[in-house]
Formats: C-alpha cells, structure tokens, sequence
C-alpha cells in the first residue's frame, strides 16, 4: 500500500527534473545537492531532498555525496540526447499539480517552504497552536488509516512492554495508545495533542473500548511545558514534519520531562544508512517537502539528535514495513 501510494510522487520528480536541467548539469559536472542548488538557483533544502529519490529510482548514482547521471538518464534525460524523453513529459505530465507544487519548491528562495493554499497543511496548524474540530476530524483520519497498521507494529515488536505510563506526543486520532494499550494490559497511555485534535481522539478513543487506559490532555507541544509523570515518551511521524534544529529541541523537551530511566521513541519510515533507499522511504520525503518542514531521516541522524538531547543507549527496532523505532533512555 506504501509503495503503490507514494509512487505517485516517481514521475513528478523526473518530469521536475528534467524540466530544470537537473540531468544536463550532473552530466557536465557531478555535484553534492548543495553545490547543484548553487549552480542552479535552486532550493537546496528541496534539492537535497528530491536527488535521493532520483537516486533510488535509478535516474542518479550517488558516491559519497556527490550525484552524477546514471546510464539511463544519459540515454533517455538529457536534451541533446538522441533518445530524449521530454517530450513526450511535456504533453500532460508538467501540467500536473504535483509537478507544479515539486517545481514551486525547487525554486522557492524560502530555507523550508510550505505550500500555500486554501488547503492548509496539517503542519501549519501544529506551528500556529490552531486547529478546529472539523480539520481535526479530517487529518485524524487521514492518519488513523495509514498509521493504524503501523500502530500494531510497534505495539508487536517495538520492545515497550516495560513501559508503565506513556506519553504520545502529537497522538492524532490516538492509534498508537490504542494499540500499545491492547497489547500490554498494564500500561496506561496518555495522548498529548491540540485540544481539538484531543476531543476527536476521544471518539476513537471510546469506539475502541479503551478509555479506562487511555486518555488526552490538550498541550501545545512548542508553547507549553510538556507534562512529567511518564516513563516513556513516544513521537510517532512526528520528526519528519521537522527540521533538525525543530527536532533537537522536541528531544530537549522529552528530556527535560523524563524521569530518570525514561525512555524517547521516536517511530519514523527510516531511509536506509545511504540516505537514498529504499525509494518509498525517499518518496515519503519528497511528501514532506512538499506539506511540512521535514524530511525522512536515517537512524544515523537520529541517534545524533537524541544523543545530543542527552539520551544514550540508542537503539533501534524494525517495526513493520518501512517503519523502525529508535529509542534512547534517560541517565
């Protein structure tokens, strides 16, 4: 289901690339993604962001951080090959919406740029402290269906089970409590989110017969004090909204909060240690390019951050699918 999703975000990043010369430049000169932001005048967040996937759809090779084209780019995407492919690209494929939001990133001047339209991103709301009820409702859906799976994953096999109480920040629809709390009688879970986001939990909350273990408390997680008297603090899909200097500080904050012994979880879709693979890892990050301030990491980069936050005995634990739990415990 992941692969078949995000697919639709393959031929946008091509059709973008080619349109922008990406391929003729790292024919003539193979670069890292910042020097080919600079070369072009493009967005190097973005551009750091949609090599990968070009990468892992094998249309670059990539050696220790520097993009050349690969044969099949050199054959078929660059316009003075004699079997060049832009144009048949040109006819639908640039008049798609995706391929005019990737493009609009690309050369957005802003260091993180978010779409702006009558549709706002979820992020937006997290970042503003504002959200009602009815956007409340749709983006818990949204997420209680293509998270619920993942949910039972990390309830499965995420190694929590001496966890007592635990803290979900950003909980959503609450899936996540739901789930680890059927899985493990004793722990009790607390979901952590805006209050309108809390009340629609609430539903979903009771529909699953959980509300003697589980239940919410409305907290801005960027402008108040997180609450104490949890063991274990869970952010899941929650980093890649992010940037690193947004995520050092979320794991500040589950730190200062923790008691001795607690323990962060972070659950994230994991690109592998290359930063290129696998391609649904790299094309859930081109999504988050394209609705938030983050992007999908490795666990390289997030042990980083939670040891940097303070925490040690960094571990991580492959869930289900894509998706792994990093976790770091509080000396």
């Amino acid at each position: 289901m992941w692969d078949v999703w995000l697919s639709m975000l393959w031929l946008p990043a091509v059709t973008v690339a080619d349109e922008l010369k990406i391929f003729d430049a790292l024919n003539v000169r193979p670069a890292s993604a910042e020097q080919l932001a600079a070369d072009l005048g493009l967005n190097p967040r973005a551009v750091s962001i949609v090599l990968p996937l070009l990468a892992a759809l094998g249309f670059l090779v990539v050696r220790e951080g520097t993009y050349g084209v690969s044969e099949t780019s050199r054959n078929f995407l660059l316009h003075e090959g004699p079997f060049y492919w832009g144009h048949v690209f040109a006819v639908r494929p640039r008049q798609q919406p995706m391929h005019l939001a990737l493009k609009n990133a690309l050369l957005k001047r802003d260091a993180n740029p978010v779409p702006q339209s009558s549709d706002r991103p979820p992020v937006e709301a997290w970042e503003s402290g504002q959200l009602d009820v009815e956007r409340a409702r749709f983006i818990a859906a949204f997420m209680h269906s293509h998270s619920m799976p993942a949910a039972v994953g990390v309830a499965l096999h995420g190694k929590m089970g001496a966890l007592s109480r635990l803290l979900d920040v950003g909980g959503g629809s609450g899936c996540f409590s739901i789930a680890l709390a059927k899985v493990h009688p004793h722990l009790r879970c607390t979901v952590m989110d805006l209050p309108a986001m809390c009340e629609v939990a609430q539903g979903y909350i009771s529909k699953a017969g959980m509300s003697d273990r589980v239940d919410t408390r409305s907290v801005d997680m960027f402008r108040q004090r997180w609450p104490e008297g949890y063991d274990g603090i869970l952010m899941s899909n929650i980093f890649h909204d992010w940037s690193f200097e947004t995520c050092a500080q979320l794991a500040a904050r589950a730190f200062d909060v923790l008691p001795p012994g607690g323990r962060i979880c972070v659950h994230e879709l994991l690109l592998n240690d290359d930063g290129v693979s696998p391609v649904t890892a790299a094309a859930f990050s081109v999504l988050m390019l394209l609705g938030t301030r983050g992007q999908q990491f490795t666990y390289a980069q997030l042990r980083k951050m939670l040891e940097q936050a303070g925490f040690s005995e960094i571990s991580v634990t492959s869930t289900y699918g894509y998706y792994s739990l990093v976790q770091g415990v509080k000396r």
